[in-house]
């Protein structure tokens, strides 16, 4: 909160607009409380904000078909990756270098059993009504959303949820984000970030 004063509300949302958070997000205002996790971002967003910060600032944008196939066999659809650079490489660069710290040495440290250079960061609301985790490697970003809601649609906790009096972003999510990227990148040759 000190540092968004210091720079600016404004500055600290045309960094998450850069990166790729919609600036139509429910909950960003020009107030601090919005660095505080007061947004709403859809997953699918904060995972591909994450992965410009992989991709040292270079943002593209999400599509959940890549490909469409006719029975014959013929291409019917294929999308057209849309990638800009978005963030200054260096800056993204210490923005890695921290978010490595929350799983090597903060609450995001279950991703550690990913065992590969990995950045994220835990979220927990307040009345732990969602849980967050999101990361990524150099190679590929994802990002895990628990909530639970009522028969109404309403928001409700996730206390009791696991045998847990309470869920946080590093204990299910983390866990799960560590799970998925370990199938995910199975096959893919750990590098280090730069």
């Amino acid at each position: 909160v000190s540092l968004a004063s210091q720079v600016g509300i404004t500055n600290v949302i045309n960094a998450a607009t850069s990166a790729g958070i919609p600036a139509d997000t429910p909950g960003i205002e020009q107030n601090l409380t919005f660095v505080l996790g007061s947004a709403s971002p859809h997953p699918l967003d904060v995972a591909a904000a994450y992965a410009t910060f992989a991709a040292e600032g270079m943002h593209a944008t999400p599509y959940l078909i890549q490909q469409i196939s006719g029975r014959n066999g013929g291409l019917l659809f294929e999308a057209t990756p849309q990638a800009a650079s978005m963030l200054d490489a260096e800056a993204t660069r210490v923005v890695n270098w921290t978010l490595q710290k929350v799983v090597t040495a903060g609450t995001g440290s279950a991703a550690r059993a990913l065992g590969r250079p990995v950045a994220g960061k835990t979220g927990t609301t307040d009345q732990n009504k969602s849980a967050w985790f999101a990361g990524y490697t150099p190679q590929l970003a994802a990002a895990v959303m628990l909530v639970k809601q009522d028969a109404a649609g309403n928001p409700i906790t996730l206390s009791g949820t696991g045998g847990m009096r309470s869920v946080a972003g590093g204990s299910f999510p983390a866990r799960i984000f560590t799970a998925f990227m370990k199938g995910a990148l199975a096959n893919v040759t750990a590098t280090r970030f730069t």
